[in-house]
């Protein structure tokens, strides 16, 4: 049986997972101490991108914000729920995305998209003197998932044990919501760093990475068809999937990546159910 999500992290996820919970969870506690025993300055006032901070000079803001989750001071249980959410996203994306793009180019895409994302913040920031604070991992980690479901988008699961869905809608759904929930709350600055992060990914991937579109513009939802064998389907709550789906999703892999794309494990699992169907 599968576990749940990849089974193998590469070391340049897992760096850049510990480097966002070390930072976000030393902030509140050095943010506090700095505050009250020093009377000055902490973490949490350093690396956000904000309009004071980069008043006051501190212009490696958009180099630093997406390493930290929260402004406040004490870790509270919504940092952990924040925190928790976009490390899963994290490493359940990225670690296909190095895996079929190699950890320099993985990590070149996540961190030039944290930066770009950065720089064109602060412009708009110093532009409309807006309060808004960008903080949090949210963008780079919204790029990932853009390219994910880029390399899936036919893949369809089980959401929540009974709701059959393609991954490209429900990602569609959880950012649209992502967004929205920002324009609810009037934080139209974090609003455009996440859509900047999330288009440009997209650009990123058509035309560099030269990915499908998942969106074509004749598509159409899918219509129910019953007494048809289902493939290329998958329980999310699991994580397991079928030798049939599994074939096929590594078929249309190497046609559209070429053999090489695939990891270690998937050409392992090949070959074990090639053997098995030989026994038959």
């Amino acid at each position: 049986m599968q576990g749940i999500g990849p089974s193998h992290t590469p070391q340049s996820v897992k760096t850049l997972i510990w480097a966002t919970v070390v930072v976000s969870l030393l902030s509140p506690v050095l943010t506090y101490l700095f505050n009250h025993t020093f009377h000055m300055s902490g973490p949490a006032q350093w690396l956000p991108l904000s309009y004071s901070g980069l008043a006051r000079g501190w212009f490696w803001q958009p180099f630093t914000y997406f390493f930290l989750q929260t402004t406040g001071v004490g870790i509270t249980l919504s940092l952990f729920i924040t925190l928790t959410f976009q490390m899963l996203l994290l490493w359940f994306a990225g670690s296909e995305i190095d895996a079929r793009f190699g950890s320099r180019l993985f990590l070149l895409f996540y961190l030039g998209t944290a930066i770009v994302v950065g720089l064109l913040s602060a412009a708009l920031i110093l532009s409309f003197g807006s309060a808004s604070v960008v903080i949090g991992s949210s963008p780079a980690v919204y790029a990932l998932i853009t390219i994910w479901v880029m390399l899936n988008a036919e893949l369809q699961i089980y959401f929540l044990f009974f709701i059959r869905i393609k991954v490209k809608w429900l990602a569609a759904l959880l950012l649209g919501f992502a967004l929205v929930t920002h324009l609810s709350y009037g934080l139209y600055i974090p609003f455009f760093a996440d859509l900047m992060a999330i288009v440009g990914a997209y650009i990123f991937g058509r035309i560099v990475w030269k990915l499908p579109d998942p969106f074509p513009l004749n598509l159409e939802f899918p219509k129910r068809k019953r007494g048809k064998k289902e493939s290329n389907i998958i329980d999310i709550t699991v994580f397991q999937e079928s030798d049939e789906a599994f074939m096929d999703r590594m078929l249309d892999k190497i046609t559209r990546l070429g053999k090489e794309s695939l990891t270690r494990r998937e050409r392992n699992r090949m070959e074990k159910i090639s053997a098995t169907k030989k026994k038959k």
